[in-house]
């Protein structure tokens, strides 16, 4: 019975060591470096999942005689058999600033405040070769060199700006244009006016072309060119010949004119009274004689103008109020054009911060 006792104690005892079992490994990246490479220990730990473990911290300091440790990184935590256990590990970042062979302790884990120690490492560091005979051979640090100038890097750079100067000029100028707020101008050129007796001329050009219906319809011809000389008359000499009988005209005329012309230019109009209000028939060289009296009329008349001055075309000069409609085509032409100004500024600030930096 005594004995049997004492081997239900052992297999508790050996189930309770399983249980609660600790395991700390610990391994290195390389073991040949050279003097100011660095390598990296990655330390880990297995145990039970409500274990608490602390880690050995040697941030700044020497893991061994040699070996410093430049950085640690944050433990990281893995659970293991559906969270039973858990694996903990933490990487150390370590250097030496001289050669040799440097042997590295076992690094020590506290679980639940017992100690747990890691295997034992080595560390073979490697000098650089120098040649002592030929010192002149090793310089002092050279000063950053600046690289050389490349287009292709700036290029980009350069017709951002230049397209930027032009944007900012054309934005000012409608901002300066929506504040003045004057009147919009704008000149119109016109056609050189043609002088009365001219026009006189053209419209009877185009009677005498139309000679054949002139015999079908002699009121018609006679209309309109009675029609034409009272136009000419009207501009010529500055009084209403259009609202005015034909014997009116004969009396204003009268005082100004040739008294043989004015006996033509009456038989005309008389010539005309009776075709449209008696139905008078002409005959055709009788047209013709009338058409020529009207020409020459109009010739003996007529008042000289410089030929330079009739083919000099007329400019009028235009003034305009801005309507609302343009007010809002320039504010927003200043709102995209100031949206590209922005735009272009960023692109080229990173350009330049990209090649800069």
């Amino acid at each position: 019975m005594k004995r049997l006792i004492i081997f239900a104690c052992l297999i508790w005892g050996a189930l309770s060591t399983v249980v609660a079992q600790v395991t700390v490994d610990a391994k290195i990246d390389t073991l040949l470096i050279r003097i100011g490479e660095q390598t990296v220990i990655h330390l880990q730990v297995s145990a039970d999942a409500k274990s608490q473990c602390e880690f050995p911290d040697f941030q700044k300091k020497y893991i061994a005689d040699g070996v410093e440790c430049l950085e640690m990184s944050e433990v990281k935590t893995e659970e293991l058999n559906d969270g039973k256990r858990k694996l903990l590990s933490r990487d150390y970042l370590i250097t030496s600033f001289d050669s040799g062979a440097y042997y590295i302790p076992p690094m020590e884990v506290l679980v639940d405040k017992k100690p747990y120690k890691s295997k034992e490492m080595s560390l073979k560091v490697f000098t650089v070769e120098v040649n002592l005979d030929e010192p002149d051979t090793f310089y002092p640090p050279k000063d950053v060199i600046d690289p050389p100038f490349a287009w292709e890097d700036w290029s980009l750079t350069f017709w951002l700006s230049v397209l930027l100067l032009p944007m900012i000029a054309l934005c000012v100028y409608f901002v300066l244009r929506l504040m003045d707020n004057k009147p919009i101008i704008r000149k119109i050129k016109l056609a050189p006016k043609l002088p009365p007796h001219q026009k006189a001329i053209n419209e009877i050009q185009a009677i005498k072309q139309e000679k054949q219906w002139a015999q079908e319809d002699s009121k018609e011809y006679y209309t309109r060119l009675t029609d034409t000389l009272r136009v000419y008359i009207k501009e010529r000499y500055n009084f209403n010949a259009t609202e005015m009988t034909s014997t009116e005209i004969i009396e204003k005329l009268t005082e100004e004119n040739d008294q043989q012309a004015l006996d033509e230019l009456r038989n005309l109009f008389t010539t005309a009274d009776l075709v449209k209000f008696a139905k008078y028939n002409t005959q055709l060289n009788e047209n013709d004689m009338n058409l020529v009296t009207a020409v020459e009329f109009i010739n003996q008349t007529k008042i000289e103008i410089d030929p330079t001055i009739l083919n000099k075309p007329a400019e009028l000069t235009v003034e305009e109020k801005r309507s609302k409609t343009a007010r809002l085509l320039l504010i927003g032409g200043i709102c995209l054009l100031a949206l590209a100004c922005i735009a272009t500024l960023v692109g080229i600030g990173m350009e330049v911060y990209h090649l800069c930096f």
